[in-house]
């Protein structure tokens, strides 16, 4: 075991951007011809979304380049070693996979906080904005919250004293889960076995509801247990999968400058 994980510890670490970008353009590629092929439901104007979510995904990505040049991995790089997981002094193995834990609860409070807190509220709302979900919806998130989010995972990595393999692992890991939660794709009876231990996309499509009761559930990126730890699980949607109305009202689909100036807008509450 141990040799397995020196082995992926160093491939991760020596390929890292490889790895990053290998993951993601194939699950991007895969999910989007999966749910072509066996969409969950009907799909519609795919172009121009896609097109509008590519772009505040790129935009996101170089914007924190900027702010973070070298990202969490160079902050992973100067604490390794320290923090909790430095003073609980646990094997390398254990510390990586804590740290996948921790961070994976970090990311699922924050979700939480996002939709309890209305200033914070505003900027996470743009992600909701699809009513329409599939892959490329998983790119949909506002600079703002882009950076906000940033930042959030940057002190729990500081906090933790996180591996850097652990923090690679980490962002490469959530990019997927944002792509495959957010899949139009039709899993069939897999959905029901894999969402005991991970997120799947009849899972948190509940969560893009339209009705406030479910939109509060389901709130987990990856792991799935913490919404059934927290009470925030719902197993399935009021009017079925195939009724259930998703998007908000006050919010256009497709305009990308209105999504971008959605949370400066005066009139929003």
């Amino acid at each position: 075991m141990d040799t397995v994980f020196d082995m992926l510890s160093t491939s991760l670490t020596t390929h890292q951007s490889v790895w990053r970008s290998g993951v993601f353009f194939s699950t991007l590629l895969v999910l989007a011809v999966l749910e072509a092929l066996k969409p969950r439901r009907p799909i519609t104007g795919r172009g121009q979304r896609w097109i509008n979510h590519l772009s505040l995904g790129a935009a996101n990505i170089i914007l924190l380049r900027l702010v973070l040049p070298g990202g969490l991995m160079a902050i992973a790089i100067n604490v390794e070693g320290g923090g909790l997981l430095g003073w609980l002094g646990l094997s390398p193995l254990l510390s990586f996979v804590l740290a996948l834990l921790v961070l994976d609860l970090v990311i699922y409070a924050q979700h939480v906080m996002l939709h309890k807190i209305p200033f914070l509220w505003r900027l996470h709302a743009p992600h909701h904005g699809d009513r329409t979900l599939d892959v490329s919806s998983g790119l949909r998130f506002h600079p703002a919250e882009a950076l906000l989010s940033g930042a959030v995972k940057a002190c729990a990595v500081v906090v933790l004293g996180a591996p850097l393999v652990a923090v690679i692992a980490f962002e490469i890991l959530l990019s997927a889960a944002s792509l495959f939660t957010h899949a139009n794709w039709h899993l069939g009876k897999a959905d029901r076995v894999l969402r005991l231990a991970i997120v799947t996309p009849d899972m948190h499509r509940i969560h893009h509801s339209r009705l406030d009761a479910e939109t509060r559930h389901n709130f987990g990126f990856f792991i799935s247990v913490w919404d059934r730890l927290f009470g925030t699980w719902q197993e399935a949607p009021t009017h079925g999968q195939q009724n259930m109305q998703l998007g908000l009202d006050d919010m256009p689909e497709h305009g990308l400058r209105a999504t971008l100036i959605y949370p400066w807008a005066k009139d929003r509450k």
